[in-house]
């Protein structure tokens, strides 16, 4: 249903708590009709409230199960870097994004209230809800 398409690498930032990522443009047929990141990572911070992955579907594109269907592809690409779980986070009002990581088979693990210093916070999002995706190690093929 949709391919990620590498676009940029983005190094980390120490002084403002950012993690290296990797970002993907999110291609269906032949339109690009959203965006991921991988953020690669695992810090208190991702896991409490910054998340692993952020993704932003344009909102043409919206409905249409592209961003449940990127978290999959990314998963791949998750497990690549050692990853066995991701958090993913969203504003508590974002039901769309709530049915999104339920669909892709995300738990729910509860809401918590952003530091008053982080960027987060800074831009008005003053709880995230987390949701725990296990993606389990990368599986090899049959021996044979």
């Amino acid at each position: 249903m949709v391919v990620l398409k590498f676009r940029k690498a983005t190094e980390a930032d120490p002084l403002r708590g950012w993690v290296p990522a990797e970002h993907y443009d999110i291609v269906s047929g032949s339109e690009v009709v959203g965006t991921i990141q991988l953020r690669l990572g695992n810090t208190e911070y991702m896991r409490l409230y910054g998340g692993h992955i952020g993704y932003g579907i344009e909102p043409q594109h919206r409905g249409h199960g592209y961003a449940g269907a990127a978290i999959k592809e990314l998963t791949s690409i998750a497990r690549q870097h050692g990853f066995h779980e991701i958090w993913i986070t969203c504003r508590p009002d974002n039901i769309a994004s709530w049915r999104t990581l339920e669909k892709a088979g995300a738990t729910y693990e509860g809401t918590v209230n952003v530091p008053l210093d982080s960027d987060l916070y800074a831009r008005g999002d003053l709880q995230m809800r987390r949701y725990r995706l296990t993606i389990g190690p990368q599986e090899l093929p049959p021996s044979g």
